[in-house]
């Protein structure tokens, strides 16, 4: 796991897994691991992410280790696909970053509405 892209999601959040469903349907995202912030091994592995951090918002670990979070997240997941390439003056223009930072704030808005209103999570 040392060295492979990981994607940390939240395997209780429907929002979540609804993403990793989609992600997983296109072609070279077997390449990176996608991983339940409820997995404890991973903080053991990689102590350097918080778990109250990574509830909140998306992760990405690149195969450097660097911890990209919410649209930065976002826009280095977008980066690793050969589609996504033809398009990346886009998600590097001005507004490109607008649109994933208008995204970001929606999704995670969404999960926070859903984690308020969930039983399980907040017990």
């Amino acid at each position: 796991m040392q060295n492979s892209e990981i994607i940390l999601y939240d395997d209780n959040c429907s929002l979540c897994k609804r993403f990793k469903e989609a992600l997983e349907k296109i072609p070279g995202t077997e390449k990176i691991r996608l991983v339940s912030v409820h997995d404890e091994h991973i903080f053991i592995t990689f102590p350097q992410l918080d778990k109250n951090e990574c509830l909140k918002e998306i992760h990405f670990l690149d195969s450097n280790l660097n911890i990209y979070k919410g649209k930065d997240a976002v826009t280095q997941i977008i980066k690793r696909f050969p589609l996504a390439e033809k398009f990346s003056w886009l998600i590097e223009s001005d507004m490109g970053q607008k649109a994933i930072s208008y995204f970001n704030d929606i999704a995670k808005s969404y999960r926070e509405h859903l984690i308020k209103d969930c039983k399980n999570c907040n017990s």
